[in-house]
């Protein structure tokens, strides 16, 4: 638990980080979104901060909540629910004046519980993942739908599709001609 408790501290310190380094760059971004594990058809809450290294370069620190789910397996009555934090970069592509797709990539360390309630026994499953997938989003003022579909690549490969909307901070003035 100390080893999670630490990658907990670690991502938070990131997120914190990307918001402070905002100043310089002027620019953050802040996400909210619906979640779905497609493989183990888990429903979650995404909360992320993306900051803006430039116009099309973003990275941020994602941290997916993915609530309880019970079923019955062979095993008998089981409850999974899990827990991923991300930290992942996109490159805005625009297609035309408000539409931009975005290829991502990026790591995760997720943690995966499962509680069977004949036994009462709870087992916990703790990895790394690489993260590859793809976007689209719509700007639309400081505030942007987007979604986004993700493949995780380690211990479990998984997949993932995600929607939700990014509302954008900007410290300062920007740059003439600036349309991000």
């Amino acid at each position: 638990m100390k080893n999670f408790s630490t990658i907990k501290g670690f991502f938070t310190t990131l997120l914190l980080l990307s918001i402070y380094c905002a100043g310089a760059q002027k620019m953050v971004s802040i996400d909210l979104a619906a979640t779905r594990n497609l493989g183990h058809r888990l429903n979650g809450l995404n909360i992320s901060s993306f900051y803006h290294f430039s116009e099309r370069l973003i990275g941020g620190v994602e941290i997916n909540r993915y609530f309880p789910v019970k079923r019955m397996e062979k095993h008998g009555l089981t409850e999974m629910s899990a827990l991923d934090l991300d930290f992942n970069f996109h490159y805005m592509l625009p297609v035309s004046k408000t539409v931009r797709l975005y290829p991502l990539t990026g790591i995760s360390r997720t943690c995966e519980r499962e509680y069977n309630f004949a036994k009462r026994e709870t087992v916990y499953d703790r990895f790394w993942s690489f993260n590859t997938g793809a976007g689209v989003q719509v700007a639309m003022g400081k505030c942007s739908p987007h979604a986004e579909y993700m493949f995780t690549w380690g211990h479990i490969n998984q997949r993932f599709l995600l929607v939700g909307l990014s509302y954008e901070l900007e410290w300062g003035k920007r740059e003439k001609g600036s349309s991000h």
